[in-house]
């Protein structure tokens, strides 16, 4: 067969492949919005300095632990509504009972996080409290991207999930620049809430056009909420409560690197590192999501598609080994040097954490939550354990090392868990191999 024909063959697989065109959109769009993520991040941190970037992700990572804390699987209970709804009519039903939620996890959180402000001493002592209660009242625009990320994969709308997930980083693309021309020279205004400024603007104009487009309904308002509660009965909260020991004690670790360092610089060293090392799981994440709709009906993942996954993360591991020296010397100030060793450890952590999302984007369309819980607290058990023993320490480097040893535990778990369903699936007629 010539070199022609293949291509041809693959031309036509293609075309006739929903879920392919759909990984490969998402795909272009995570490679467009990577170099502007990272300019973004450059031209931000020159602009605040490697403390007040420390800051502002510090205030960030507090949002994130308080949602994970307060969401009680809300959302993941509105993600299995919207994936098993027969009709339209009934998915925007459930779109209007998931911000109905969404404001009342926003009340939640305004609530306990301001009294936090006063009775943690450590945002007092980070000198930080007057910012983050001036940052409090807008968070619920934060938590929209919480809300897009479970709806729009369940009812395969990838193209308003390209809107939510990569506008608001062009958006702020071109509001970092501004800000840096504008107020670099300003010694008046804080640069962490000029930043968080920004930010949330960015994101509030295209959540909201996003929120037009879904067209949300409030009608048989009794009824989905009941069936709602239903499925977060059978399926969110035991999720909720596995993410309650894994993703809040990842969270927690960048918290607990603030409690026992003087400042809040080595916040920003390991998010830093984090975020250098996110690109690693675009591809894992973008092929489960492209199929997340089509893995309710699968017996099992095609091998065909782990090999793909897999061989690809791996290249892309090597890949950023190689670049990320060189990339922090030539783009950061010396003062974000440390952030290379870092990101050596923390690439591994996060490529195992991606591989085993993978997998548990399967066992999600499946319905299996309680594998999800289980995995969970083990995971964040162990998370807890080394956090407490190496962050006291070591601080960042500390929390690399629990990220990864975290991210090897995972891994094991999940993939126990897998194959538990796939030989529960294999006695189920419905469901395709």
């Amino acid at each position: 067969m010539s070199v022609k024909e293949i291509l041809s063959r693959f031309k036509g697989r293609y075309k006739d492949n929903l879920q392919a065109k759909q990984a490969f959109r998402l795909l272009i769009w995570n490679f467009i919005a990577l170099p502007l993520s990272f300019v973004t991040n450059i031209v931000v941190t020159r602009y605040m300095g490697a403390e007040h970037y420390g800051n502002y992700l510090y205030i960030q990572r507090v949002l994130e632990f308080a949602f994970i804390i307060l969401n009680f699987g809300l959302f993941r209970s509105i993600n299995r509504a919207v994936l098993l709804a027969d009709t339209e009519e009934k998915r925007r039903e459930y779109y209007g009972i998931g911000l109905l939620y969404l404001g009342a996890i926003y009340l939640l959180i305004v609530i306990s996080l301001v009294l936090a402000a006063f009775i943690m001493p450590n945002f007092s002592e980070k000198g930080i409290t007057d910012i983050f209660l001036c940052i409090i009242p807008f968070c619920f625009i934060y938590y929209f991207n919480h809300l897009y990320e479970q709806i729009l994969p369940a009812n395969n709308r990838i193209d308003l999930l390209i809107i939510a997930r990569y506008y608001p980083k062009i958006s702020f693309f071109v509001c970092s620049g501004v800000v840096y021309w504008l107020f670099k020279d300003n010694d008046t205004l804080n640069p962490v809430i000029v930043v968080w400024l920004f930010f949330l603007s960015t994101q509030l104009a295209i959540y909201l056009y996003v929120l037009l487009r879904l067209r949300p309904k409030f009608t048989h308002l009794k009824e989905r909420l009941r069936e709602a509660f239903r499925y977060n009965k059978v399926y969110g909260i035991h999720v909720y409560f596995g993410d309650l020991f894994s993703t809040a004690f990842a969270a927690l670790m960048p918290l607990l690197i603030s409690r026992f360092s003087a400042d809040n610089v080595d916040v920003g060293f390991y998010s830093l590192s984090l975020m250098l090392s996110s690109p690693l799981s675009y591809i894992p994440v973008v092929i489960a999501t492209s199929h997340y709709a089509k893995f309710a009906n699968y017996k099992a993942i095609p091998k065909k598609l782990f090999l793909v996954t897999g061989g690809f993360s791996l290249f892309a591991l090597i890949c950023l080994w190689v670049i990320v020296g060189p990339f922090v010397n030539l783009f950061y100030t010396p003062d974000f040097k440390p952030v290379i060793f870092l990101t050596f450890i923390t690439s591994v952590g996060t490529l195992l954490y991606s591989l085993s999302d993978f997998i548990s984007r399967y066992l999600a369309s499946q319905g299996d939550g309680k594998a999800l819980r289980n995995s969970s607290w083990i995971v964040g058990f162990t998370t807890l354990f080394l956090s407490l023993i190496l962050i006291p320490k070591h601080k960042a480097a500390g929390a690399s090392i629990t990220h990864v040893v975290a991210g090897v535990v995972y891994i094991g778990t999940i993939i126990f868990y897998y194959f538990k369903r796939v030989k529960f699936n294999k006695t189920d007629t419905s469901k395709i191999t």
